[in-house]
């Protein structure tokens, strides 16, 4: 059965779970929600158990919160940890992007300039050195925890690659670890696909943001 990624044009709260998906090499396709009436029917239909979305149908199920999905599809990759003690790190590094990722997700909605001043004067001060530390601290070979591909470093990317996109690469120089972070996982050959694909979504702007607000409000 196919992967089907319900959800806006966009990257929004779907791109940990798109991200997911490409690492653990699952084919996916999207369906994009731009019209009132197309978020109403799969509400009404029972198939967002919260009204919200991204939703995923997969193997005749309706897959909701990205958080969780992300974590189920990077099951699906042994994207978890090879142990216990690796499975808490990663979990708990996760976790941490997501608080860092939050700083950026409101990108357009909160404005342009305003959401990336606020991200430079707080998130990433904050977290950037903390991650730059982790990178360190597991032998500087370009990932969180262990020497391989873990769900912790798809969150980090999501972010990085936000910071790259959004305000300049100039912005990791101060934090040699995360450069190279981001070389590794660009030169993964799953993640590079994905992200050379069409999977991949533009970034935030206007019709995006005038889009989603017209099917939520």
């Amino acid at each position: 059965m196919s992967t089907t990624l319900y959800y806006f044009d966009g990257r929004g709260k779907a791109e940990i779970v798109r991200l997911a998906m490409a690492a653990a090499n699952i084919p996916f396709k999207q369906e994009f929600i731009r019209e009132k009436n197309q978020f109403e029917t799969m509400r009404a239909e029972g198939k967002l158990l919260f009204g919200q979305l991204p939703m995923v149908e997969y193997e005749g199920h309706h897959l909701v919160q990205s958080g969780s999905m992300a974590r189920f599809f990077a099951g699906k990759g042994d994207l978890l940890g090879s142990n216990e003690e690796e499975k808490l790190k990663i979990d708990i590094l996760f976790e941490g992007t997501r608080d860092f990722n939050s700083a950026f997700m409101p990108y357009g909605f909160l404005g342009f300039k305003e959401v990336l001043d606020n991200a430079k004067a707080t998130a990433m001060p904050r977290y950037l050195p903390i991650y730059n530390f982790i990178l360190s601290r597991n032998g500087s070979n370009g990932h969180l925890v262990g020497s391989t591909l873990s769900l912790a470093d798809l969150g980090l990317l999501e972010v990085v690659l936000s910071i790259e996109e959004l305000l300049s690469e100039d912005e990791l120089k101060p934090y040699p670890e995360i450069q190279n972070f981001l070389k590794t996982m660009k030169s993964n050959e799953m993640i590079s696909k994905y992200l050379n694909s069409d999977l991949r979504r533009r970034k935030n702007d206007e019709k995006y943001v005038t889009e989603v607000k017209s099917v939520l409000y």
